[in-house]
C-alpha cells in the first residue's frame, strides 16, 4: 500500500492530471458562479453554502495532510502531489456540494 502510493505521488504524470482535473473543477465552479442561476438571490446562497461546506473539508484535508508532511517532504514531486491533491479534494467537495444542492433546493 505504502509502495504504491510512493509510486503515485512520485510521478509527475499524476501531478498534471491531478492539476488539470483541478483545473476543470475550479472552471465548472466559476462558470456556476457567472451563469444566470448564479446571479440570482437563490444562486448566491447555494454558492454561498457549498463554499461553507467545502472550508469545512478544507480544515479537515490540511489537517490530515499536516500528519504526511514528513513524509511528503522526501520528494518536491510528492510534496507538490499532495498540495495539489488537497486542492483538487476541496474543490471536487464544493463542486458536489453544489450539484447536491441544486437537486435539493
Amino acid at each position: 500500500m505504502v509502495e504504491s502510493l510512493n509510486r503515485l505521488f512520485d510521478s509527475r504524470i499524476f501531478m498534471k492530471i491531478n492539476a488539470g482535473f483541478g483545473f476543470l473543477l475550479f472552471g465548472f465552479f466559476l462558470y456556476f458562479y457567472f451563469s444566470k442561476e448564479g446571479r440570482d438571490e437563490r444562486g448566491r446562497g447555494l454558492i454561498a453554502t457549498a463554499s461553507l461546506i467545502s472550508y469545512i473539508m478544507l480544515f479537515i484535508l490540511l489537517n490530515i495532510f499536516a500528519y504526511t508532511l514528513i513524509w511528503s517532504m522526501d520528494n518536491i514531486v510528492r510534496l507538490a502531489n499532495g498540495i495539489q491533491t488537497v486542492y483538487t479534494l476541496f474543490l471536487l467537495t464544493a463542486d458536489v456540494a453544489l450539484l447536491i444542492l441544486r437537486k435539493i433546493r
